[in-house]
């Protein structure tokens, strides 16, 4: 599906243009240190049991339970320690009636024993121990495989390497491991009136919000961002830029694709060959969105308007990273609750940045006051975008709407965070 000329397209169906014949790229081998939130290129499955041996779930002695089955208290079975079993050092004999071995927590339980008397429930003379209570076989015994068996999958293709999954990875010594490859994205930004923050300012300039935001953003993602470049309002320029910037796998542009005399995104995206799947979506803020493809290179046409910038990358940019990166599905949207009523926007849906609710409310979505797409200062201590339906009216106080985190971290966390911001009356 696509669309031609500027049509206010839905933005669920265009997530679904962006998303379209998108997969993990090749796969790449990680050492498993630097793996943390990659994903799996293919399932990991276990080359040996889980627990590899039949070991001791505690300090204590390991034993044969029939040699326990008369101890009652005021009525002992004595046992002699015939040895010793520590974990990383196993006793290398089998223990034999009226015997016990010394073993610890984790340490194999040696052959001929079926059971761990508890260390805190015998008293020690030297070389013997004395047992005031009899135990069952199997009694504190971790069975080799009871986790799982050789052969057995581990984690799936597609799973996010937290730090549960990289322990389960080394724990049946999957090092490296294979996952997609990072994507690699070009930022560009766009405007004869930009200028990097620590220069000065000429008449008409403001500083590149954008570059530093979007970065932020690209960074979490665990992308791999090329070195951001401004374009000027220039024609030769712009196409110079952009042909550089489609060598990865996502470019990004912030600002030039509108309809301005000085916009020479578009024309110059036409003149490489970037194919238009949409331009226009029906979303406030961040109308004039474009997104194209030339091969298996992505363009995404960001707002100039900061706010709107960060809202379409968070929309759009995101998910299509994730699946680059190996995800096999996209982070699901939740719900929240309004503290405040928002105005619905009619055939447009509005998003809404929000700061989480005082008093602990997990689901509370209190709106951010904004004088406009360009108040990039009502982001500050916004955590999520709420979701407002199009239509008349307003969405009440109360009412429960989709949510998403503003921003997510390779990880799946959130990537903005910050300090309520209140703005001085």
């Amino acid at each position: 599906m696509k669309t031609t000329g500027r049509e206010a397209l839905d933005v669920d169906a265009a997530l679904e243009i962006v998303l379209s014949g998108i997969g993990p790229l090749e796969p790449e081998t990680v050492a498993l240190a630097d793996a943390g939130g990659r994903f799996t290129a293919e399932s990991a499955i276990s080359p040996v049991d889980l627990p590899g041996f039949d070991n001791s779930v505690m300090d204590g002695y390991a034993v044969r339970s029939d040699d326990t089955a008369t101890a009652r208290p005021g009525s002992p079975v004595s046992l002699e320690v015939a040895g010793e079993s520590r974990a990383g050092a196993p006793y290398q004999g089998a223990v034999q009636p009226g015997q016990a071995i010394a073993v610890s927590t984790g340490a194999p339980v040696p052959g001929g024993a079926d059971a761990v008397l508890q260390k805190e429930i015998v008293e020690v003379d030297k070389s013997r121990i004395s047992a005031t209570s009899s135990v069952v076989a199997g009694h504190d015994i971790r069975r080799q495989g009871e986790v799982a068996r050789t052969g057995a999958e581990i984690l799936p293709a597609g799973a996010e390497l937290g730090p549960v999954e990289l322990g389960a990875l080394a724990s049946i010594g999957a090092d490296p491991v294979s996952c997609p490859r990072r994507p690699v994205v070009s930022l560009i930004t766009s405007g004869d009136e930009l200028v990097d923050p620590g220069n000065p300012l000429g008449p008409g300039q403001i500083w590149n919000s954008n570059r530093f935001a979007i970065t932020g953003m690209i960074n979490g993602s665990g992308a791999v961002l090329l070195p951001p470049q401004n374009m000027k309002d220039d024609r030769a320029a712009t196409v110079e830029a952009l042909d550089h910037a489609l060598e990865g796998d996502l470019t990004v542009i912030c600002g030039g694709v509108s309809v301005g005399d000085h916009d020479h995104v578009r024309p110059a995206l036409a003149e490489l060959e970037v194919e238009q799947l949409f331009w226009g979506l029906a979303l406030k803020p961040g109308r004039p969105t474009w997104f194209g493809r030339r091969g298996d290179s992505r363009v995404l046409g960001l707002p100039g308007n900061p706010v709107s910038a960060l809202v379409v990358f968070r929309l759009f940019a995101l998910p299509l990273l994730r699946m680059l990166s190996g995800a096999l599905t996209l982070s699901p949207r939740t719900t929240g609750r309004l503290t405040a009523p928002v105005e619905r926007v009619a055939g447009r849906l509005k998003a809404v940045p929000c700061r989480p609710a005082e008093g602990g409310d997990p689901d509370g979505l209190v709106p951010m006051p904004q004088l406009g797409s360009h108040d990039f200062l009502s982001l500050i201590g916004a955590t999520r975008l709420a979701l407002i339906e199009a239509g008349p009216g307003r969405a009440e106080s109360g009412d429960v709407v989709e949510a998403l985190p503003l921003g997510e971290d390779y990880h799946g966390r959130d990537a903005l965070t910050g300090t309520t911001f209140r703005r001085t009356p």
